[in-house]
């Protein structure tokens, strides 16, 4: 079910919004959703350790506020995590620039932190992002000109851009996801089926939509078709983004992705095989980020490029308190970097991380733990025919193995 009415009036708004602080880009089937979860627990575990305690060592624990995605989907899965905006579920349109319309009023940010004196931040938890051959370009465009949007500090003064949002990325055995996803979309096709929907768009996606097989989805995927619309999708992303204009309210054009890069080039299978090569999609991100984001060489235009943008979370780092600790720490690290920058009324970087470590603390207990996570297991699959056989396991597991030499 959509929200047309509310989509409208965030694009009006839009100019008036913030941009997320964390990104979660996936990847899908990997808790992503888990993850998001742990995200909003620090902010609520706040809640009770600021009001019991009131200080740590002389510092004063501040309330963390986190403010969930909007999404266009009214689907309790999706809802306050995910706002599927780059993968271009609103009409096609992936315009860096209003990516912002999906978070709060950057009047709510300032009453949170220079008013109440809170800790604010919002995130974007899209399980699409990682794989997608566009979104890397579109994100970092977003924050590129997020300083822009936002003015100087100052008259005469040198405006300081923003540090780039908190990127996190999501990973499980590759087979596993692959096998989970399999489930996940054919059963998702089996319900749309269910309703009557039963032709497939061959001008998007081939003949060979959708595959009999998960082996035959890892072959779809690795397709001459497939490995040029990728590579169109990314070429296309790259132009969207050269010749940025300013943004004038009068005439703007936005920027869209065709229906066939829409969510993925090829179909939602077309990453059977794709998503699990997380290193190839994460070193994209580092690349795009580099390059805009990195150390400024002085007297240059170039820029130094930085270690790694991307926080990388096994899944089962999600399901132990002291894992699930030290991936939540450097997360929130770049996140209060970002309020640090703000100046808000707790701008003080070590009291930032004071609070926050405070929060993580309470919700990383063992006792919190007792379950590991079960997300993300794949349900059995509606049609039985489609059930991944001992061999197309086996093929899958020497694909991904073959692929970590290269």
């Amino acid at each position: 079910m959509l929200r047309p009415l509310e989509i409208l009036f965030r694009f009006a708004t839009a100019p008036l919004r913030v941009l997320p602080d964390v990104i979660v880009l996936g990847e899908t089937r990997c808790g992503t959703t888990n993850l998001c979860g742990h995200l909003v627990s620090v902010a609520e575990a706040s809640s009770s350790s600021s009001s019991r305690s009131g200080q740590i060592n002389g510092t004063r624990i501040s309330r963390i506020k986190c403010y969930t995605p909007f999404c266009p989907w009214a689907f309790p899965e999706l809802d306050h995590k995910e706002s599927f905006y780059f993968v271009g579920h609103y009409l096609g349109i992936v315009d860096p620039y209003f990516y912002r319309m999906a978070f709060p009023l950057k009047i709510t940010r300032w009453w949170e932190e220079r008013v109440l004196g809170n800790i604010f931040f919002c995130f974007d938890g899209c399980a699409q992002y990682l794989t997608s051959p566009s979104a890397p370009y579109l994100i970092a465009s977003a924050y590129q000109n997020e300083n822009s949007s936002s003015g100087s500090s100052g008259i005469g003064e040198e405006c300081i851009p923003p540090p780039p949002p908190s990127l996190v990325a999501c990973v499980r055995n590759p087979v596993d996801q692959a096998v989970s996803w399999w489930k996940y979309e054919n059963n998702a096709c089996s319900w749309g089926e269910s309703m009557g929907l039963t032709e497939w768009n061959t001008s998007l996606r081939s003949n060979d939509y959708p595959p009999k097989s998960i082996g035959d989805a890892l072959k779809f995927s690795q397709s001459r078709f497939i490995r040029k619309a990728y590579a169109d999708a990314e070429h296309l992303a790259k132009t969207l983004i050269t010749h940025q204009t300013s943004y004038n309210p009068f005439y703007y054009r936005m920027k869209r992705l065709p229906n066939w890069a829409i969510t993925w080039p090829g179909g939602q299978l077309s990453t059977i095989g794709r998503s699990g090569k997380y290193s190839g999609s994460i070193d994209r991100y580092n690349n795009v980020f580099s390059t805009m984001f990195g150390e400024k060489v002085e007297d240059s235009l170039e820029r130094k490029p930085r270690e790694g943008f991307v926080h990388i979370v096994p899944i089962e780092n999600q399901s132990r308190g002291l894992l699930l600790k030290g991936a939540l720490h450097p997360i929130f690290a770049d996140c209060m970097a970002r309020s640090a920058h703000r100046g808000s009324k707790q701008s003080d970087y070590a009291d930032l991380m004071a609070s926050i470590d405070c929060a993580i603390d309470n919700v990383c207990t063992e006792d919190n733990f007792n379950t590991s996570s079960r997300r993300n297991s794949g349900r059995s699959l509606a049609n039985m025919d489609l059930e991944p056989s001992s061999s197309d396991l086996d093929e899958l597991a020497k694909y991904f193995e073959s692929n970590k030499t290269r």
